[in-house]
């Protein structure tokens, strides 16, 4: 009886580890599929899914929002002169450094390629919202060191923002 009882224990106890682990499995291929995998930041279809989220808010309650399409300008150079690494390493600190100028309620994504999308919400005033824009290009024109410690690159990126502002466009 001792040992049936252990086995049930060794048998309860090993399917609740693979419980964990299938668990575990699907949060991670939930989160993969909705983030770009080279720079880690939401991909299109998470993107999608907030900005009809505000969309719908922002009809609700009469909010204003913009949304920011961010090109890279001239990046293929960045490929040409030093390679796709570079440029990979490139595009992934241009999304740690958008990151980190968003605001706790916007939203930062990659498009794809040198495209990147800002959702910015809540909006007080439309005239603030130029001032967002001139961050994200501030923010991305700054140089950043790209290579290993024996082959540092300093490399330079331009951005262009268009805007489309909700409700007027």
């Amino acid at each position: 009886m001792r040992e049936v009882l252990e086995n049930e224990v060794r048998e309860r106890t090993m399917l609740g580890h693979r419980f964990a682990a299938a668990v575990e499995q699907e949060s991670a291929a939930r989160a993969a599929s909705l983030h770009d995998a080279l720079t880690g930041v939401p991909n299109r279809v998470l993107f999608r899914d907030h900005l009809q989220h505000r969309i719908a808010q922002a009809v609700r309650h009469g909010r204003i929002f913009a949304l920011m399409f961010v090109d890279l300008d001239n990046f293929k150079r960045i490929n040409d002169e030093y390679g796709h690494s570079t440029g990979d390493r490139a595009l992934q600190l241009t999304a740690r450094r958008l990151q980190t100028i968003t605001r706790s309620d916007d939203l930062v994504s990659r498009h794809g390629g040198d495209e990147f999308l800002y959702l910015a919400t809540d909006i007080n005033e439309e005239s603030n919202i130029p001032a967002i824009a001139e961050k994200i290009i501030a923010a991305v024109r700054t140089p950043f060191q790209v290579g290993g410690a024996d082959d540092d690159i300093s490399v330079s990126v331009q951005a262009s923002v268009g805007i489309a502002v909700s409700p007027r466009h």
